[in-house]
């Protein structure tokens, strides 16, 4: 749940590029794009817009095949940029539940030179998945777990928001307008680190760095997500990062839709955790003593603040969805202060 998005963001970072290099209004570019600028560094939202035929694309989203689309991304007044691209439904649970699945964006031929996306041949979207408020709810929350985390841990895969507009060549050309976020791809993550990315299934706790498996475990108990496998690389990315041997590795996360925080109505627990509902907190950390428990619960601590700020800053969200995704994340801080935390809540169920 990589390479985890849109090349026509990339174009909208552009802007001040294109200042810098003395392009006039009404200027065009060529068919290679060239920027240095870097995705993920901006925090507004991107604006994009995908042509395509949409009706097909839903008909035929257990294809494995990649599909064509036109990509266009208006920069400014004077200055519109258009490539041809293609994508592909991705998740296997998600192609099948969702009329409009999350999608895999090939830049391989768009002719995009950018020393970020060297090695980068596609990236990955996530998207709204049903029509409505609470599918667009749902990206939006799913892309502040990833923020959190980013406050937590600069090993981490950045995401940038978008806000996309699909025309539908199928429907004559009706448009369609949601939200979506792109997320980095895990090249670049290890690229930014001087990281070796692990491919291996195998791997046991004993291969990770003990603080950053605490870290990570916790992170996933506070959001309330528990589909996740560190040594079984579930929803999990491994880097070795320089000046580690084998018994260094760092677990990267992703994909939160079947989080608490999240909430969506399609996440249900797994059966052997004994919980009625994702929303229940359940540890799937490993069984430490209770300075490395306590370690952890200080980092998240020391970034309760920040944490909660984003939450209540967030602007895409209306204010009952705000609250309840910034009550869920509090609730959290709250039983951290109990005097048997963790007795009650991570020894209980630790691996």
């Amino acid at each position: 749940m990589f390479r985890k998005s849109l090349a026509l963001c990339l174009f909208l970072s552009l802007s001040p590029l294109l200042q810098a290099q003395d392009i006039h209004p009404g200027h065009q570019l060529g068919d290679t794009l060239v920027t240095d600028s870097d995705l993920f560094e901006g925090a507004d939202p991107l604006e994009l817009t995908l042509t395509f035929n949409l009706k097909q694309y839903q008909r035929e989203k257990s294809d494995e095949k990649y599909k064509p689309v036109h990509l266009n991304l208006r920069v400014n007044d004077s200055l519109e940029i258009e490539k041809e691209v293609r994508i592909k439904p991705r998740g296997n649970f998600r192609r099948n539940h969702c009329t409009f699945a999350p999608f895999w964006l090939n830049i391989r031929k768009a002719d995009v030179k950018n020393i970020h996306l060297q090695d980068v041949k596609r990236m990955k979207i996530v998207t709204h998945c049903q029509g409505g408020k609470d599918y667009t709810d749902y990206v939006l929350k799913e892309y502040l777990a990833y923020r959190i985390y980013n406050i937590l841990s600069p090993v981490s895969f950045r995401v940038r928001l978008i806000r996309m507009k699909y025309v539908d060549t199928g429907r004559k050309n009706r448009v369609t307008e949601s939200w979506a976020f792109m997320i980095e791809p895990e090249k670049m993550v290890a690229e930014r680190h001087d990281a070796m990315v692990i491919k291996r299934d195998n791997l046991v706790m004993s291969f990770m760095r003990p603080d950053e498996i605490m870290l990570t475990s916790l992170f996933q108990y506070m959001i309330g997500n528990a589909d996740y496998s560190i040594a079984g690389r579930h929803n999990m990315k491994i880097l070795g990062l320089p000046g580690f041997s084998t018994e260094g590795y760092t677990p990267v996360p992703y994909d939160f839709d079947y989080s608490g925080f999240v909430n969506a109505n399609y996440a249900v627990p797994g059966e052997n955790l004994g919980i009625k509902s994702v929303r229940e907190r359940y540890f799937l950390g490993p069984c430490q003593e209770d300075s490395s428990y306590r370690e952890a619960i200080t980092t998240l601590e020391n970034k309760r603040v920040e944490i909660l700020e984003l939450l209540n800053a967030f602007p895409y969200l209306d204010e009952r969805s705000r609250k309840q995704m910034v009550g869920y994340i509090e609730a959290y801080y709250i039983s951290t202060e109990a005097p048997r935390f963790i007795d009650r809540n991570l020894r209980r169920t630790c691996r």
